[in-house]
């Protein structure tokens, strides 16, 4: 009986799975593999289990290989890993160095199942498939470079947010080339149907509009993927492990910036050395700030909030409530970051049941605040409640708004549905705003009601990507139907030739409300309404270019920072 390694058949499982590497090294990576940014004593290990991974990846990748043959050496570098072979050399240094450091192969294991899908497995009907295939091909990398600087296991969501992120981005990059050359489909065919887009577009040398509008809405996904992990940096103890995250993060928001601009199909998709480097160098600073505001920081009295205050910086409320009084201002920066608590919870993506109870615990928490009870880490929030006389029945219902977007994804709702959405996520959150500006109640509400109601429709005409992204589309079904539309695919209805009517419709109603805001604001005092005033004028402008633009191309509507300039100039000084 002859020995396992006797004859061809014995030679073709035996044959090192280095020998069809394809060259590219870690260096040649989109991302930064243990860069100089990493402490000396990680690299080593760090670019074991890159070159292991690389070879694996090859292998999967390699179009002279059949999937037999490709299989085998999988197992056989699995088997090296193991310890039950010595003749794959990459799984032998890798096995050695975790065994150095007393770390488990699992991560690396993880991505040999990755690699075996991707020579099984050449379509995804969902994105909840396509983040299962990234449980395997991207979260264990995150998972190992963490451990490996002995980094808590609570981080892992926020480097899983991250390294899905960047696995995303490459396929992207490279959708057309994996089609061609590889007949691998990475873009979810449920999002390809919904666009009305066809997996053969792939092999073409020019992107259709069809096959445009599932990138942004994959982009999307990606984006937010991204949001979710970015506070890892500031997180990890390891200071340059953080440099290196920043640059990483900072590296793949320029990726997907330029992923929405060019065309995939017909150019290079990935940044050259400037932008690189450019970049990185943003990502190095970035971290360096963070850290020296973290040293600052350490002897100041702790703020307690709902959320970081940081996180209204840079927006339209932001700059709106910068004319306010100090404890005005801080009142409502409060406000804000309650709504942004719940509303992070409402778009968070995870299973519905788990949403509706971390909402009921913000009913929970309010009615507590109301009830004299302890605050729960909301003091500031409590103080503000108590000095403006702020309405628990308002904060309920802002509550009650996002749950309409969890119980079910929003479509087409009828006009009174949408008001009543409205008042909710809007008009609620002006009701507690105009008891901090000072505004007598009835004007106070009426102000609330008009520009609220304003101010959220020009959201939906400026968000309909977003929302279709999420599954949503609030444009009322009247206007879909005086336009022509029968449909609530969101993607359907923003391929219709009638979306620009429907649009308009509805632009033309949030029109009236911002004219009965400024009748409103007009008979007000001055002190009291100098911030809904710039909100209204920055969001009014907002929807002028939104209806100069059209929704045929959805260019991203930006106001230049001298327009937002002018406008706080023109209102902060009555």
């Amino acid at each position: 009986m002859e020995g396992p390694c006797s004859g061809a058949a014995g030679y073709a499982v035996m044959t090192r799975a280095s020998d069809y590497r394809s060259g590219k090294s870690h260096g040649n990576e989109n991302f930064p593999v243990a860069s100089l940014l990493i402490a000396r004593r990680h690299r080593p290990l760090i670019l074991a289990f890159y070159a292991f991974a690389r070879t694996a990846d090859d292998v999967s990748d390699h179009p002279g290989l059949s999937a037999d043959k490709k299989l085998k050496l999988l197992d056989s570098l699995k088997q090296a890993l193991l310890g039950q072979g010595d003749d794959q050399p990459e799984a032998v240094a890798l096995r050695k160095a975790l065994q150095d450091r007393n770390i488990d192969s699992i991560h690396a294991l993880d991505l040999l199942e990755a690699f075996r899908r991707d020579v099984l497995k050449p379509r995804y009907r969902s994105w909840g498939e396509l983040m299962d295939y990234c449980r395997y091909s991207a979260m264990p990398v995150g998972r190992f470079v963490l451990e490996a600087h002995g980094e808590d296991r609570a981080l892992w969501p926020a480097s899983d947010a991250i390294c899905t992120a960047l696995q995303v981005i490459n396929h992207l990059q490279d959708c057309g080339a994996d089609y061609r050359n590889l007949d691998r489909v990475y873009l979810p065919l449920d999002d390809l149907k919904s666009a009305g887009a066809e997996v053969g577009m792939l092999g073409g040398g020019r992107t259709p509009p069809e096959l445009r509008r599932c990138l942004d809405a994959v982009l999307l996904r990606t984006a937010k993927l991204l949001d979710e992990g970015r506070p890892l940096p500031r997180q990890v103890k390891d200071f340059r492990l953080a440099l290196e995250l920043e640059v990483i993060i900072r590296l793949a928001d320029h990726q997907l910036a330029r992923l929405k601009t060019v065309d995939p199909l017909r150019e290079r998709a990935r940044l050259g050395p400037a932008a690189t480097a450019a970049a990185s160098a943003g990502g190095v600073l970035m971290a360096l700030g963070y850290r020296l505001a973290r040293r600052q920081n350490k002897t100041a009295p702790r703020v307690q909030t709902v959320l970081p205050v940081q996180s209204a910086a840079g927006s339209s409320f932001y700059t709106a409530m910068r004319v306010l009084p100090r404890e005005q201002r801080k009142a409502m920066l409060n406000i804000y970051a309650f709504c942004r608590a719940v509303d992070d919870i409402a778009d968070s993506g995870g299973a519905r049941e788990l949403r509706l109870d971390a909402l009921d615990g913000w009913r929970r928490r309010i009615s507590r605040l109301y009830r004299g009870a302890d605050s729960d880490g909301l003091a500031d929030l409590a103080s503000s409640i108590a000095h403006y006389d702020l309405s628990e029945q308002d904060f309920l219902a802002v509550i009650d708004g996002m749950e309409m977007d969890v119980r079910e994804d929003i479509r087409a709702p009828d006009m009174r549905k949408l008001d009543l959405y409205c008042d909710r996520v809007a008009s609620a959150v002006g009701r507690l705003s105009v008891r901090v500006f000072g505004l007598k109640r009835q004007d106070g509400d009426g102000l609330a009601h008009h520009l609220g109601r304003a101010l959220q429709l020009t959201n939906i005409l400026r968000d309909l990507d977003e929302d279709a992204a999420l599954g949503r589309l609030y444009l009322p079904r009247e206007a879909l139907r005086a336009a022509g539309i029968r449909t609530t695919d969101p993607f359907a209805v923003l391929a219709h030739p009638g979306l620009d009517k429907a649009c308009l419709l509805l632009a033309a109603r949030a029109y009236r409300h911002y004219d009965r805001a400024q009748d409103i604001m007009r008979r007000g005092p001055r002190h009291a309404v100098r911030a809904p005033r710039i909100m209204a004028d920055v969001y009014r402008n907002v929807l002028d270019h939104l209806v100069a633009r059209g929704w045929e191309r959805r260019i991203k509507i930006r106001l230049p920072r001298a327009r937002l300039a002018t406008i706080v100039l023109r209102h902060a000084f009555l």
